[in-house]
């Protein structure tokens, strides 16, 4: 460096190493240069071991020229001295930096002559790294630069080391390139070059250097590999919508979301929140139908995918309103709705549909993505068509229902504008007005009798308007009195839209003539079956049902008194409880509402032997019964045998099909009771039953009977057993709540009684215990005011309340 240094420095520098000292008393000027670290402290001796005749002279002074002075007690200094023996006189610095650095001389005299030894300081700074984060981060696939720089008095000489089980120090080749005071290249980075490296920094002239550790990671560019909605990418509105992003890279990305809409983004309103990588909808509206992006992002770049979110909407009916028409007008009805997808949409009349509906149309238009207009009209209204509508919307979602009526406003209409009914003297009857009309109408009556006086016409339409008075005007009752009462009678129904009459003729009825024909069908034993052909013509009301009038010949010329039996028409004509080989005379008569009518001609027949049983009668009302069940208990009577048993009977059941019995299917069971249980029956069928009755002589003719079993209930019912408990359950607790309500009101009952019983007993095994320990007796101080009054055997206590003394008195209980 250009500057001379003493023989004695280089002794220092070999001897010394912290503490520098020189042996000898200089007697010539010397310099001597040392660098030290800034920061580091610094020390120095002058000393002198050879005197001259006014001993040890020894200074120091700064790089100022200002002596140096030692440190008096209680006085701190960065630069100071101090003896540390009478020949060594010492430099201290106790911070060495630039600012300081420079030329510090130690002066003596020898002998008279001045000699100075200059101790030059030259502070420097350690190397140091700049912009060198110990974890870096390089990009898969390019080249990247691991940044070390370092700083220095001088510029470092740098080095690369990686962790390979050792570190490995690293040259410039294909893979690596060390690139000064910037750091090392790694060329085309791959998952093998993450790990740890050592930069190191060395000042070639201070010696000194310093290393760091970088850990290198690889990280790669995100991929988003799919997106994922949960519970699927087409929701109902109101549902629940959560949106996934999957993606991958290193280090691990951020999140991004945002709707591609067509509206500004400040528009676009956000029903959405996101939680890391997801987007959640808690409510989804029909709003957020579109295109939702996730942007995924590192360090080392993004990439994004895109999903298309639909959203259903179920079906709304907007328009459906009542309609009000005068009749001959032409009206129409409009359903409109919406929804995602458009619905669809039907009318349906919940009217009578029995008259077919004419000069109907209807259109229906799609009005937007989501919404549809039904129409439907009518050329011309009539009252055919009032009532209710129902409008339907239906799409994939849901089905909406909404209920309209339309009215039509229309004069009254009958039914049948003319009857007639039938009555006799006594009858009560009831003349009907009932008609349709819309609004209502005012109803008038008038009676138009036929040769019939005009005074009693009057009379009679006076007492009609009488009844009016007093009851219904659409119902008028009169009682048959006299002749005159026979005739027409007209109802007149009168509104705002026009009126309509009705004729009602009431006519003299009678019984029926004599039946036409009678013929006998089957004789058994004990009974006998008819064929009836009843009067071709009745001057009354219809002919309603059969009588007979029977007996033994040999009573029937001595009495006027015979068994009779009466049927319903349809019903099988069959007379029972007959004698077997008899003579019988039978004759018949029809019947309507007025009575029965001329008996026809006396028919006489014979019951034979008894051979084979009666047919069996069904223990049923009507030909027609119906099962409840898939089970059937079926009975009937025992029949009529002429003392022979039965032997057993023929059950045959056969299913139907439209009202044809199905012969292929016909089951058959024998059974010696009269009762017979049916089982795995067909729920909503039909089954035709003929029975036999059988003995030692034969088989009787059959007994029939249909079987009809409804469609089942699906509906669940409790069983007997569950029925019959909880009833006992139901008996129970009010049982226990009407006790608990005495044990509130009366302190009775059977809670009471336990409770009590329980603490009187108690009570008196602790006044028994006292009683024999001599201290109810003769009495007992206590405190406390809870003891009143207690009961054991025949004796009674007393607290004294005032002297605290209780004492027991003789009671009769």
């Amino acid at each position: 460096m250009g500057i001379k240094i003493s023989n004695c420095f280089l002794v220092f520098l070999i001897v010394c190493s912290f503490m520098r000292e020189c042996v000898t008393c200089f007697s010539e000027d010397e310099v001597e240069v040392t660098k030290v670290r800034s920061g580091s402290s610094y020390f120095q001796e002058c000393r002198c071991d050879e005197r001259d005749t006014l001993g040890v002279r020894l200074k120091w002074f700064n790089t100022n020229d200002q002596e140096i002075v030692a440190l008096g007690p209680g006085t701190k200094s960065n630069i100071y001295t101090e003896w540390l023996n009478e020949n060594v006189y010492g430099l201290y610095i106790s911070n060495v930096t630039k600012s300081i650095s420079g030329e510090y001389k130690c002066l003596t005299n020898y002998n008279g002559q001045q000699y100075t030894r200059v101790f030059k300081v030259e502070a420097y700074d350690p190397p140091y790294f700049v912009n060198t984060a110990e974890a870096q981060y390089v990009i898969n696939g390019k080249d990247e630069l691991i940044v070390c720089e370092a700083r220095g008095e001088t510029d470092p000489f740098m080095t690369w080391h990686k962790s390979d089980g050792g570190f490995v120090e690293i040259s410039d080749d294909e893979k690596y390139e060390v690139v000064p005071s910037k750091g090392l290249l790694i060329k085309k980075v791959t998952k093998e070059d993450r790990g740890v490296y050592k930069c190191t920094a060395l000042d070639l002239e201070t010696g000194e250097g310093i290393d760091r550790d970088i850990t290198v990671e690889v990280i790669y560019m995100p991929v988003v590999e799919d997106l994922i909605a949960t519970p699927q990418a087409t929701v109902v509105v109101g549902g629940s919508l959560t949106i996934e992003c999957a993606a991958n890279g290193m280090p691990h990305p951020e999140y991004l979301w945002r709707k591609i809409s067509e509206a500004e983004p400040a528009n676009v309103n956000v029903t959405w929140h996101q939680i890391t990588n997801s987007i959640i909808f808690d409510s989804v509206v029909a709003a957020d139908k579109g295109i939702y992006e996730c942007i995924a992002f590192n360090s080392a770049g993004n990439a994004s995918k895109a999903i298309s979110i639909d959203v259903l909407v179920p079906p709304e009916i907007l328009q459906f309103n009542n309609v009000t028409v005068i009749e001959g007008q032409t009206p129409e009805i409009i359903c409109k709705a919406n929804g995602i997808p458009r619905p669809k949409i039907t009318i349906t009349y919940e009217g009578d549909v029995s008259e077919d509906l004419k000069g109907v149309f209807w259109n229906e238009v799609n009005t937007s993505d989501s919404e549809t207009v039904f129409q439907l009209s009518f050329s011309q209204a009539s009252r055919t068509v009032q009532g209710y509508y129902t409008c339907t919307a239906s799409n994939e979602v849901d089905v909406a229902n909404q209920t309209m009526y339309m009215s039509v406003l229309h004069k009254p209409y009958f039914k049948t504008p003319s009857e007639v009914q039938w009555a006799w003297d006594g009858k009560m009857v009831n003349l009907s007005c009932d008609h349709e009309s819309n609004p209502g109408s005012r109803i008038t009556w008038r009676y138009v009798g036929k040769d019939v006086s005009t005074a009693e016409q009057v009379e009679i339409n006076k007492m009609l308007e009488e009844k009016l008075k007093s009851g219904s005007d659409e119902v008028l009752t009169i009682i048959i009195e006299n002749q005159a009462m026979y005739g027409n009678y007209e109802c007149f129904a009168r509104n705002e839209y026009g009126e309509s009459a009705k004729t009602i003729t009431l006519k003299e009825g009678f019984t029926p003539p004599a039946v036409k024909n009678v013929t006998i069908v089957e004789i058994m034993p004990t009974s006998a079956t008819f064929a009836i052909i009843g009067p071709d013509e009745v001057n009354g009301p219809d002919v309603i049902g059969f009588t007979a009038e029977y007996d033994k010949s040999n009573n029937y010329d001595i009495t006027d008194i015979h068994v009779n039996r009466t049927w319903s028409v349809h019903r099988p004509y069959k007379v029972d409880k007959l004698k077997p080989n008899t003579t019988y005379y039978i004759k018949f008569a029809a019947v309507n509402d007025v009575g029965a009518g001329q008996w026809g001609e006396t028919l006489k027949f014979i019951t034979p032997e008894t051979f084979v049983p009666e047919p069996p009668v069904w223990e049923a009302e009507f030909d027609t019964i119906l099962a409840l069940s898939d089970t059937h208990l079926l009975s009937w009577k025992i029949p009529e045998s002429n003392g022979q048993p039965i032997d057993y009977y023929a059950l045959r059941y056969c299913p139907m099909s439209n009202s044809s019995i199905r012969e292929d299917l016909c089951k058959e069971e024998i059974t010696k009771t009269n009762e017979f249980v049916l089982t795995n029956l067909q729920y909503n069928s039909s089954y035709y039953l003929e029975l036999i009755a059988h003995n030692s002589r034969g088989n009787s003719s059959a007994s029939h009977l249909f079987l009809v079993v409804p469609v089942e209930d699906l509906s669940t019912q409790l069983t007997a057993g569950a029925i019959i408990g909880l009833s006992v359950l139901a008996v129970f607790i009010c049982l226990l709540l009407l006790d608990l309500l005495l044990l509130l009101w009366r302190r009775q009952g059977i809670i009471a009684s336990c409770f009590y019983k329980k603490n009187n007993k108690r009570k008196d095994d602790t006044l028994r215990s006292r009683d024999k320990k001599g201290l109810l007796n003769n009495g007992e101080s206590i405190s406390g005011d809870s003891l009143k009054r207690s009961r054991n055997g025949h004796k009674e206590y007393e607290y004294d309340k005032t002297t605290g003394v209780i004492t027991g008195k003789h009671s009769s209980v």
